[in-house]
C-alpha cells in the first residue's frame, strides 16, 4: 500500500525478478490517490529470504510479505451479486452479515457512490462475487438477501456464474 504513482508496479516486479521470482497472480487497484495490490510470486526457497527483504525494504510503499499454504481446491460456486439503491448507512453491514449467516464469502467487491442522473441524489452501487459451499441451495440466501433489500430499501439480485 502506498502512494499511486507511475512504476510501483514495474519497481515490485524488478525486485521479483531480481529474486528469480515468478510472478503468478495479482489484484491491484488505485483509489484516493492510494495504490494497494496484492501479489502472489513463486521463487526457490533458497532465494525466498531475501526477496522477503527486498520487498519489505521499499521505501514508497509498506509491504506485508507472507508465506502462502498449500490452497485446497473448495467444492463451492460462485455466485454474482448486484446491489443499486439510494445511499445510506449501512448497506455493506447489512448484506454482509446477511451473506455470513449464510456461509458466504466474499470474494471480490467494488463500489460506488454516484449522483443519479435526474434527481441528483447519491445512489450507492456494488457487484460483487461471493462464494457458498456447492451443496448449499443458494436460493435460501437470495431469499434473505431479499429481505435486507426490502428493509434498506435496495435492490439485490444474486445469480450463479454463467459458466457453472
Amino acid at each position: 500500500i502506498g502512494k499511486d504513482e507511475p512504476g510501483l508496479v514495474r519497481l515490485i516486479a524488478d525486485i521479483v525478478s531480481q529474486h528469480d521470482g515468478s510472478w503468478l497472480e495479482s489484484r491491484m487497484s488505485q483509489l484516493a490517490g492510494r495504490f494497494a495490490g496484492i501479489v502472489v510470486v513463486e521463487t526457490s526457497d533458497d532465494k525466498l529470504a531475501a526477496l522477503k527483504a527486498a520487498l519489505l525494504d521499499l521505501e514508497v510503499i509498506s509491504s506485508v510479505v507472507e508465506e502462502a499454504e498449500h490452497v485446497e481446491l473448495k467444492n463451492s460456486r460462485m455466485l454474482d451479486m448486484n446491489i443499486v439503491g439510494p445511499d445510506r448507512p449501512g448497506i455493506v453491514h447489512e448484506v454482509t452479515r446477511a451473506l455470513e449467516q449464510h456461509v458466504a464469502n466474499v470474494v471480490d467487491m467494488e463500489t460506488h457512490i454516484s449522483a443519479a442522473p435526474m434527481s441528483g441524489e447519491l445512489t450507492f452501487s456494488a457487484d460483487a462475487t461471493v462464494e457458498v459451499p456447492f451443496e448449499m441451495d443458494w436460493q435460501t440466501l437470495a431469499d434473505k438477501l431479499d429481505a435486507v433489500a426490502l428493509e434498506l430499501g435496495i435492490d439485490i439480485l444474486l445469480e450463479e456464474e454463467p459458466d457453472q
